[in-house]
């Protein structure tokens, strides 16, 4: 494409962004805050247990001399 049609389509899809932006941060908001998506996110992961190893009598040694 030529440098003024490139320039030309920044110009138009800023402008449209400018024009359409609050529609969709309105959007995002609602959304965020429905209950649904609240509960999706808000769920906590399994925790899985860690399993801790004895550590080795060399390392044990460093830690509490």
């Amino acid at each position: 494409m030529e440098p003024i049609t490139l320039c030309g389509l920044v110009i138009v899809a800023f402008g449209l962004w400018v024009e359409i932006e609050p529609a969709v941060m309105a959007f995002v908001r609602k959304i965020s805050k429905s209950k649904i998506f609240t509960a999706v996110i808000s769920t906590p992961a399994v925790q899985r247990p860690v399993y801790v190893r004895r550590m080795p009598i060399c390392l044990a040694k460093t830690f509490h001399s």
